[in-house]
């Protein structure tokens, strides 16, 4: 079970330029990089695509978008990256992950067409000026559990 979450250079400074480029609205996207023994290691954290689904509380990534760029992120890296998580903003700061959000992991953590059986989802949380990346991972299996973890490299 992975104990701790690095976010690789770069990954911080995507995600404000999304959260800057929506400043009163839920934004976000997938995840890539790559889980080894403790460790979940984020190399890019991608753009939410250009039909992607905004408002103050609800955030709906553009899939075809993303399916196409993770595919593009793959072949780049010849498979060493792949899809290790989901990421969005929450307008709030300590706001752990919502009852959908749960669901919606869950739904991954059980699925053979995702690459990972524990999905990684990064909240950042949003008041005013300020943001801080939390981070969890998600397992159904044997039972459903969801664990915080410690990020470095934010």
């Amino acid at each position: 079970m992975s104990e701790r979450v690095v976010l690789g250079s770069g990954v911080h400074a995507a995600m404000a330029a999304h959260i800057r480029a929506k400043p009163d609205r839920e934004t976000g996207g997938v995840l890539v990089g790559r889980a080894t023994g403790e460790v979940i290691t984020v190399t890019r954290a991608s753009p939410p695509g250009p039909s992607a689904i905004h408002r103050p509380r609800y955030f709906s990534r553009d899939s075809a978008f993303l399916q196409r760029w993770l595919d593009g992120v793959c072949r780049a890296t010849d498979g060493t990256d792949d899809y290790v998580g989901e990421w969005h903003v929450h307008l709030t700061l300590n706001a752990p992950p919502s009852p959908i959000d749960r669901r919606s992991l869950y739904r991954i953590a059980r699925r053979s067409n995702y690459p990972t059986d524990k999905p990684l989802l990064i909240i950042a949380e949003v008041a005013a000026e300020v943001w801080q990346p939390r981070a969890w991972v998600f397992r159904a299996k044997p039972r459903r559990s969801v664990r915080e973890l410690p990020l470095s490299g934010a």
